[in-house]
């Protein structure tokens, strides 16, 4: 990432932004359907010249190649090349799509991400990785690529619904957890205090005052460590199980977990095999589970899937030769890459996380 731009103004920010980078031949905004309609009208503003709206359908179920397929098409007949700016205006699942897309068409062009989710702001979009999913299986085909500017403007957060907060909430919590103790104390304190049913105002106001450290723990780890060899697993944590989760849920259920919710999840349970593997304190594991199933609604796994989600693990693309490793907590702050964690104890860990009452 070449910049991030943390955005008190966002038509005078990008307006600058723009006259910076004045070589391209063309502009193209990649939006999904809800941020077309309410976020893309303030940024074409801002855009100098011609642009063509590429617009994708909303939703994890767009996150695959046939998606990529139709932004390849509309790119070249669009008359993009090697010198077009691709914009990419959401959450996730655009700065996802849309950067993986940029990367590969014409062997790679220029993108800026514009994360308009509190998920995307904090995580998605800044830590240079893109991809899509097959047969659910999260983020299988990808590459890393990093944008020319990440421009953060929390007034996008203003029409954000509390489920998506929630999915934001959960990435800040875990940077919290693996790299900032202090930032840690904070939202868990705030979070302790709030309102599972409705987030207030006042919960969302110390939520954005955490933002840019959230950004800053993501992205010191990113680039000491660029492509994932050791540091930015650290980030993984929750993730392993988490994502195993979300897929199976994904597959199966008609309302399937949110990336937040399954993360969550995973955090608690992956708190529970560091206190069994690597020393953390069994009541900073009481802390992680009530601060969770203070935000979350408790979600029981259910034991008819714990084979299938344990196979998804062994499959996830961060293992290696079907030896399951994660990010654990050696104590708040401070993680550990652990290799080898047992079926048994991730067995067990499935149900600690069922003994909780929500």
């Amino acid at each position: 990432m070449n910049q991030f731009i943390y955005s008190t103004n966002i038509v005078s920010d990008l307006a600058d932004f723009f006259s910076s980078v004045s070589d391209n031949t063309s502009y193209f905004i990649v939006s999904d359907e809800n941020t077309h309609k309410y976020c893309v009208p303030l940024i074409s503003k801002c855009v100098p010249g011609n642009y063509k709206n590429l617009v994708m359908g909303t939703g994890e179920f767009n996150k695959n190649l046939n998606t990529c397929n139709t932004l390849w098409k509309l790119l070249i007949n669009g008359g993009a090349d090697r010198k077009s700016l691709i914009i990419n205006v959401g959450g996730g699942l655009v700065t996802d799509v849309g950067g993986f897309v940029a990367a590969t068409y014409m062997r790679g062009i220029r993108f800026v991400n514009i994360p308009t989710s509190l998920l995307g702001m904090v995580d998605a979009s800044a830590g240079g990785k893109t991809g899509i999913d097959i047969d659910f299986f999260k983020n299988m085909v990808g590459i890393f690529a990093f944008p020319e500017t990440v421009l953060v403007a929390p007034e996008f957060l203003d029409t954000l619904p509390d489920k998506e907060w929630r999915n934001g909430i959960a990435e800040m919590l875990k940077h919290g957890l693996i790299a900032d103790d202090n930032q840690w104390k904070e939202l868990s304190s705030a979070v302790m205090k709030g309102n599972l049913f409705e987030l207030s105002d006042e919960f969302k106001r110390i939520v954005i005052k955490h933002i840019l450290a959230s950004v800053k723990v993501k992205t010191d780890i990113v680039n000491k460590d660029p492509y994932e060899k050791h540091e930015r697993k650290f980030l993984n944590f929750g993730h392993t199980i988490g994502h195993a989760l979300e897929t199976y849920s994904l597959r199966h259920n008609n309302q399937p977990l949110s990336h937040g919710e399954a993360i969550a999840i995973g955090m608690v349970c992956e708190s529970y095999l560091s206190a069994r593997l690597t020393g953390l304190d069994k009541n900073n594991v009481d802390e992680v589970s009530k601060t969770i199933l203070s935000l979350f609604n408790h979600h029981p796994i259910n034991k008819n899937s714990f084979q299938e989600v344990y196979l998804l693990m062994k499959s996830d693309k961060k293992a290696e030769k079907e030896s399951i490793s994660m990010a654990l907590l050696k104590s708040i702050g401070h993680p550990v890459l652990f290799d080898g964690v047992q079926h048994e104890l991730i067995l067990e860990a499935f149900h600690f996380y069922n003994s909780l009452q929500g």
